[in-house]
């Protein structure tokens, strides 16, 4: 299990995941403009994370799908 700690570490980091996302698209100021981090994994070494990201609107329906990889010593994103 993640320590309090470890979980304190990552916020910050699935944060910059979607503010990334979201700016690489150009979807910050669109309406429907989403990213989303989720943790849905971790072993002894890595935090597996899944990074959600698009535009959904009356319009548009554009959604990617990326599976990131984080250190769990350094909490860097390894790819």
């Amino acid at each position: 299990m993640l320590t309090d700690e470890e979980l304190e570490r990552l916020k910050p980091v699935l944060d910059d995941l979607e503010v990334d996302a979201k700016f690489g698209i150009g979807a910050q100021f669109i309406s429907g403009g989403f990213a989303n981090a989720t943790m849905y994994d971790y072993d002894k070494d890595i935090i597996d994370v899944e990074l959600k990201f698009g535009i959904q609107s009356d319009c548009q329906n554009t959604v990617h799908t990326e599976n990131i990889k984080i250190d769990r010593l350094t909490m860097e994103v390894m790819n």
